[in-house]
């Protein structure tokens, strides 16, 4: 039982101290934490601030630089779309003039083809037209050589190249007026 009462006088002398205030050990624990924050001001504080001022700006930075990206990438879309929709218009503009060309080549062939089947028909009736008359004069000049035979015979004398060829024109123009 001693011991017993020896241990806990111990325990209370530790509970004392413990909630005791010492003043120089307080003061000694003042004194170390301001040396402790006077080193820290003058060689952490200083460089931590700038570290922290330098992020700062260069998200400020980074920031600015980003909307000016923006910018421009907008400013590039709006004239990337612009030149696209030129580039529409200015199609849809060349495929009219192309239409407009084939077209007017079109009209061109077509007029062409019109008058070049209006000069070969115009020389085929001529040909034709030759050709009936050529046939007409054979025919007349053989016509005429049997009537001048048959006549010579009837007759009895043989007409003479005179009045032979007058015999001929006079049979041709009496066979296209009839």
């Amino acid at each position: 039982m001693f011991l017993n009462s020896i241990g806990l006088l111990a325990d209370a002398a530790v509970e004392k101290s413990a909630v005791q205030l010492v003043p120089d050990t307080l003061l000694f624990s003042f004194v170390i934490f301001g040396v402790l924050l006077a080193i820290l001001y003058k060689f952490a504080w200083g460089p931590i601030a700038e570290g922290l001022e330098l992020r700062e700006k260069k998200m400020a930075d980074d920031i600015e630089g980003a909307r000016s990206a923006n910018e421009k990438a907008q400013a590039q879309l709006e004239a990337y779309e612009a030149k696209i929709a030129g580039a529409d218009s200015e199609a849809a503009a060349l495929i009219a003039e192309a239409k407009n060309d084939a077209l007017a080549a079109k009209d061109k062939i077509m007029a062409d083809a019109s008058d070049e089947a209006q000069r070969t028909k115009d020389r085929a009736l001529a040909d034709i037209e030759a050709a009936k008359n050529a046939a007409v004069r054979d025919l007349a000049e053989s016509s005429v050589d049997s009537a001048v035979s048959l006549a010579g015979s009837i007759v009895g004398r043989s007409l003479d190249k005179k009045d032979h060829k007058e015999l001929i024109e006079k049979s041709i123009s009496q066979f296209n007026a009839g």
